[in-house]
């Protein structure tokens, strides 16, 4: 299971880096990703854990949409907690949200991206896809001289 989280850590920051290469075209794409990494594997890894511990008696259907709200819930909360302490003092939460919304907005994109590689990570399809791609990988070994 962590090796999954490992890698749909991976995926996602590398999502929110050609995101952000796209969106602005400097280059600074790379320079958030190297932020962004270590946030998501030091928070989002067990965030996820513990999304995927609150849902597990839950049925399929139910589980998935429960598990995207408790991922885009952790990742804005990440912000949304220490934008309330640090800024308490002018009480109004909300426009300190809005000055903080870029990375309120970051936070969430990459935890929802974080979600939908976990899950297809988990799915029966890609289950099916890694072990076609071992067989090609065999078949090719089998053709060593």
């Amino acid at each position: 299971m962590f090796i999954r989280k490992l890698v749909s850590a991976i995926g996602a920051t590398l999502m929110m880096v050609i995101l952000f290469s796209i969106l602005d075209h400097s280059g600074i794409g790379l320079f958030f990703g190297m932020y962004i990494l270590p946030i998501i594997l030091i928070y989002g890894i067990p965030s996820s854990i513990l999304s995927d511990f609150l849902t597990r008696k839950t049925d399929r259907g139910k589980r998935i949409a429960a598990a995207a709200l408790l991922h885009v819930f952790l990742g804005a909360l990440f912000v949304a907690v220490p934008t309330f302490i640090f800024d308490a003092e002018n009480a109004n939460w909300i426009s300190s949200l809005r000055n903080n919304g870029f990375f309120f907005f970051s936070a969430t994109i990459s935890a929802f991206i974080y979600w939908c590689f976990d899950e297809m990570l988990k799915s029966k399809w890609f289950g099916a896809l890694r072990r076609k791609f071992y067989k090609i990988l065999n078949r090719i070994g089998a053709l060593r001289i």
